[in-house]
């Protein structure tokens, strides 16, 4: 990791304590980057999509950021990116900051979408998103 993705990376996880949304150190001492997996302009494609309040369409997001033809393998690195507790487990109150785990601009879902989100992904009905409700992304 250079010396500036050092500094950047710094400045996103004192703005996520900021948030509230303290990570675990087993996350923090990972080297790991959303961009490790997907193309930024891909990213920042997504987002541009879903910057309105209740403009967020999960599906839509996966095709764009590429998620939608990445492996298995790729799927968990992601999942365990966006696990922001590392608590092998997305649950409602993580996922409303889903788009902040790939910026951290980002506005927050609203609670519709996180409902909607929530209620597509969990497929045991107990209020949390396993490694296996990745499946959303077509793998």
């Amino acid at each position: 990791m250079n010396t500036s993705s050092f500094k950047h990376r710094i400045e996103e996880i004192e703005e996520e304590w900021k948030l509230g949304e303290h990570m675990s150190p087993c996350f923090v001492q990972s080297n790991m980057s959303i961009t490790d997996h997907l193309n930024p302009s891909d990213v920042a494609a997504a987002l541009r999509e879903c910057q309105a309040p209740d403009s967020f369409n999960y599906k839509k997001f996966f095709q764009t950021t590429g998620m939608t033809k990445k492996s298995s393998s790729q799927i968990k690195d992601i999942f365990r990116f966006l696990d922001n507790d590392q608590s092998g487990f997305i649950e409602e109150d993580e996922l409303k900051y889903f788009l902040q785990r790939f910026e951290s601009g980002a506005r927050v879902l609203t609670p519709t979408e996180t409902k909607t989100f929530m209620a597509a992904a969990d497929h045991d009905g107990d209020g949390k998103i396993g490694a296996e409700g990745m499946n959303l992304f077509g793998v």
